[in-house]
């Protein structure tokens, strides 16, 4: 297995590579803030005299619930995941069409659109020109990571906004 994992890395160039460690280094430091908050959050339970069975049982509501505590871990890692995927898009995109065709933003997802986005929708730029600007999950738009927007060639016909 050592061999497959060296020719893995072999075959990922800088940027890759860059993109996977920036990755990786989001969904630790969602692990590190998860421990801390659940950590703090046994440690104020206790004080209050609360029993360890019950916080256990407050904790396990928590989990089942997607509550305070563990659903915020759950959009951390979600948006680790979700920013580490566009990324590797965006390098992939670069690679395909690099700065010579016009694309136009087009918004994926939901309704609830960002007024950063929001204001971009259908606009038509070359690559460098909204590489500049910020493209869509870069972390430049209120929205951050959590941006599903795309840069579409505009020799695709389609709609400025695709509701999933």
């Amino acid at each position: 297995m050592a061999d497959e994992e060296r020719i893995d890395q072999e075959e990922l160039n800088e940027e890759e590579q860059a993109i996977f460690r920036w990755t990786a280094f989001q969904l630790s430091f969602a692990i590190d803030a998860f421990t801390q908050e659940l950590r703090s959050e046994i440690r104020k339970l206790r004080a209050s005299g609360i029993s360890n069975a019950e916080i256990g049982r407050v904790l396990a509501d928590d989990l089942a619930s997607g509550g305070r505590i563990f659903g915020r871990y759950r959009n951390s890692l979600q948006r680790g995941i979700v920013s580490g995927i566009m990324q590797g898009h965006r390098v992939g995109q670069d690679k395909v069409y690099g700065d010579s065709i016009k694309l136009r933003w087009v918004s994926v997802g939901s309704t609830n659109i960002c007024p950063d986005c929001e204001k971009r929708i259908g606009r038509v730029e070359e690559w460098d020109i909204w590489e500049s600007l910020g493209l869509p999950a870069t972390g430049f738009s209120v929205c951050k990571e959590y941006c599903y927007c795309q840069l579409i060639p505009v020799k695709y016909p389609i709609q400025n906004r695709i509701l999933v």
